[in-house]
């Protein structure tokens, strides 16, 4: 008994010592492997699966624990010799037991300092588009894609569109997402993911949005961004976004609040003198549908609305402009409903409409819109004014007509100061295309001669039932 026990106690020395043997040997191996001379074949393997060149042009490294981690340095992605991506470090881990089966299954990705290159040039062709890239309709593979996490820190994002020469830019973004898997059919029925994302600064032309972040979620062919916040104009914007992406069109659900913006914040980024102080409240609900920029703005319907109160407009008086118009006729009744920006009328001041004329006939002074309402009714990418108009302490300027977004067109749009009776005293209209609109000359349909005459008329208006076509049916009365 005495020599069993003995064996087995060499059995056991022997056992324990071939254990630690071979995991001093897998620590030393883990130290001293180097994966660098690797480098091509993971180069040339990343390649192909992309369709475009991949070369890591800094130090790879090789981690191994309960899972496989690999690090790599200083990656560019290249297309036809233009950079799409670079990213300065990432880190990939990868399970260890499924590799026994020859199963690659990616447990968490951390990408730092990513940097993406997007061109989209005048024939609508994409930079990334390689001549092999799948069809968006075609299936994946059977075998589902599973993540537990990846992030993303400190990424730019650089879109430039070249027939428009629009330019959009995000910098210091960080993503977060959970749990993503697809695979098994249409890629966008079978996407499922978590994740919050935040940039600090996103820009598009004239517009800077600052502090964006979003919770996001996807699955069953749906997507949601709710809420995102951001804030824009000096104002704190906050909205969701809704959407059926499986299908042959994708649908969409947009609504988006914007409370206390600064006008002058707005006059800022459009390039014109901040010559309006105060705040603005926006309020907006879209639904749009298609697979690119052209069908959604065709498909747009909802509501826009645009509220504001007590604006100060320095150096402008308004009402003494509006007194001398009947004679000078030199101010374009335009450049006063330009102040009906940040509703859909925006186009005017991207358009290079300004105050100018209005300054010079103000003479100095200033003045202070009482009430401001910007009502408009999207249909199938036509935004029509439902009830357009401000006041001052003197004076209700009003505004009617459409604007086509789908031909980029000013239809019918007039801008009319307004009587006691909400009839135009005189109007302009303003037609044709957004970048070379016709304005027509002013319209006078009835003098401003003074209450006496106002009061002499109004018999005679009694009897033949008011005398005037009504412009305005909106909710803000004559001051």
């Amino acid at each position: 008994m005495n020599s069993m026990n003995s064996k087995m106690k060499k059995v056991l020395l022997i056992l324990g010592a071939g254990a630690m043997a071979l995991v001093l040997a897998v620590v030393i191996f883990v130290l001293t492997f180097d994966i660098n001379p690797y480098k091509p074949r993971i180069e040339a393997a990343a390649s192909e699966a992309a369709g475009m060149k991949v070369r890591i042009n800094g130090k790879m490294k090789l981690a191994l624990s309960l899972s496989a981690k690999v690090s790599l340095e200083d990656i560019l992605i290249q297309n036809k010799g233009a950079d799409v991506a670079s990213v300065k470090k990432a880190v990939v881990e990868v399970r260890l037991l499924p590799l026994l089966r020859r199963e690659v299954l990616i447990r968490r990705v951390k990408i730092i300092t990513p940097k993406f290159f997007i061109t989209k040039d005048r024939k609508g062709r994409f930079n990334f588009e390689t001549p092999e890239k799948k069809p968006a309709s075609k299936e994946l593979p059977t075998r589902p894609f599973e993540m537990e996490k990846i992030f993303v820190k400190g990424g730019h994002v650089q879109y430039l569109d070249e027939k428009s020469g629009g330019r959009t830019e995000a910098n210091g973004c960080d993503l977060a997402i959970k749990n993503l898997s697809a695979g098994g059919g249409e890629f966008f029925s079978t996407l499922s993911f978590e994740g919050d994302l935040s940039c600090n600064e996103v820009k598009a032309k004239e517009l800077r949005v600052s502090d964006f972040r979003a919770v996001m979620k996807a699955g069953g062919g749906k997507f949601e961004a709710n809420p995102f916040t951001m804030k824009i104009f000096g104002g704190n914007g906050r909205g969701s976004i809704r959407g059926a992406m499986a299908g042959e069109s994708p649908e969409y659900s947009v609504d988006f609040t914007i409370t206390k913006f600064r006008f002058e914040e707005v006059l800022g980024a459009f390039k014109q003198k901040k010559s309006m102080r105060g705040e603005l409240d926006l309020k907006s609900h879209l639904a749009i549908r298609g697979k690119n920029a052209d069908e959604m703005t065709r498909t747009a319907q909802g509501e826009i609305s645009l509220r504001g109160h007590d604006l100060f407009l320095e150096s402008l008086d308004l009402d003494r402009v509006l007194e001398k118009y009947e004679k000078s006729q030199r101010v374009n009744l335009v450049d006063v409903g330009a102040f009906f920006v940040a509703g859909p009328l925006g186009a005017l001041l991207t358009k290079g409409y300004d105050f100018g004329g209005i300054y010079k006939e103000s003479l100095g002074g200033n003045s202070t819109i009482r009430k401001l309402v910007s009502d408009w009714k999207v249909t199938n990418g036509i935004a029509e004014a439902q009830d357009v108009a401000f006041t001052t302490s003197k004076n209700r300027i009003a505004l009617k007509g459409s604007l086509n977004f789908v031909h980029d067109r000013f239809e019918g749009l007039t801008v009319a100061v307004l009587d006691a009776n909400a009839c135009a005293v005189y109007s302009q209209m303003i037609h044709g295309a957004f970048k070379k609109p016709q304005i027509d000359k002013p319209s006078i349909l009835r003098s401003l001669m003074g209450p006496i005459i106002s009061l002499a008329k109004k018999p005679f208006e009694m009897l033949k039932g008011g005398g005037c076509e009504v412009f305005y049916r909106g909710s803000l009365e004559q001051p």
